[in-house]
């Protein structure tokens, strides 16, 4: 899509803008919540984030795996192809070690609770290591956040 603003606007915004770590949400309009609301919601999915991470760590696929949505899909693969892929790679790992940094944390506006967390993603293995930016969707179902989409940022 398209945003359109007047180049004075633009001048002022495109000083506090980076390409590619700037978050920008499109919305029709604005809800505002309590600030203790947010702080709440905010602190409820970092640790979500640090059971994903922690759980990942573990070993325990099938542990790590309930963090997923029914509806996840990541690069046209579905929850199903990612598991089985998840089982496979995590039985050929003797130790996993998974860091975060950079985290961001984002709200997403609109009917569902859906959040974006950006972070900078540093993962060794007894047979592998990279590091790499990565993005998550979030999104709350029965009162449990879940991912819906994780790729690379």
């Amino acid at each position: 899509g398209c945003v359109v603003l007047a180049n004075p606007d633009m001048d002022k915004i495109g000083k506090n803008l980076q390409v590619g770590l700037t978050p920008v949400v499109i919305s029709d309009n604005v809800d505002w919540i309590d600030p203790k609301e947010l702080a709440a919601q905010r602190s409820e999915l970092s640790r979500n984030i640090e059971n994903w991470r922690r759980d990942w760590e573990s070993r325990d696929t099938e542990t790590y795996l309930r963090h997923y949505a029914r509806k996840f899909s990541s690069n046209g693969i579905t929850l199903a192809q990612w598991s089985a892929q998840k089982r496979q790679v995590n039985a050929s790992k003797a130790w996993i070690k998974v860091q975060l940094s950079d985290v961001s944390l984002l709200l997403y506006p609109g009917k569902e609770q859906i959040a974006v967390t950006t972070f900078e993603q540093d993962y060794g293995s007894s047979n592998l290591s990279n590091r790499m930016k990565k993005r998550q969707y979030w999104i709350k179902e029965g009162g449990k956040w879940l991912i819906v989409y994780e790729g690379a940022a």
